[in-house]
């Protein structure tokens, strides 16, 4: 096969991936949109952070079920290469939720370090989320709590296990 049709194959996909577009980024949005626009606080914003990492959480299942079903070979679950940016997205976003859940419920009990504002905790609950997912430890944050510490880990693990997916997925498109 020409190296061009293999690119040509390995970057479109005759389905429709906005499933996975709208649920990426439309909690990502929503949240973003109700901590510029509104002055929402405690419970409703936590239950708002869970519903977006649940989101999260979701799609990534939903996603790497069918990447798994795509590398194995079976036609009807053909995706583009590029798809798996989603699984990352999900990931970050999944695992920023739930720090800022934790730290709008109950602030400075599992993390110091974050600011007071809800804006600036998303930012940095997404800069934590991020550190996480590259197996870098966040440099001006304690967690102060098991339960935060898991949640850093647990992100790490199932980064490394995605970093596996992520190339098999490359090595198996081309």
């Amino acid at each position: 096969m020409e190296p061009s049709v293999k690119l040509t194959a390995a970057m479109q996909t005759t389905r429709s991936l906005l499933f996975y577009t709208l649920t990426a980024t439309l909690p990502l949005v929503i949240i973003t949109a109700i901590l510029l626009f509104t002055r929402l606080k405690g419970t409703a914003l936590v239950a708002l952070s869970l519903i977006g990492a649940l989101c999260g959480i979701v799609g990534f299942g939903r996603l790497l079920y069918e990447t798994t079903l795509d590398i194995a070979g079976y036609p009807d679950y053909k995706l583009p290469i590029w798809s798996v940016f989603y699984l990352i997205v999900y990931l970050i976003s999944a695992y920023a939720f739930l720090t800022f859940a934790l730290h709008v419920g109950n602030p400075g009990y599992f993390f110091e370090g974050f600011p007071a504002s809800d804006k600036a905790a998303f930012l940095d609950a997404l800069y934590i989320s991020s550190c996480s997912y590259i197996g870098r430890s966040p440099d001006t944050f304690l967690m102060k709590t098991q339960t935060a510490r898991f949640l850093s880990v647990s992100q790490g693990i199932l980064s490394m296990f995605l970093n596996v997916v992520i190339i098999t997925k490359f090595v198996n498109a081309f």
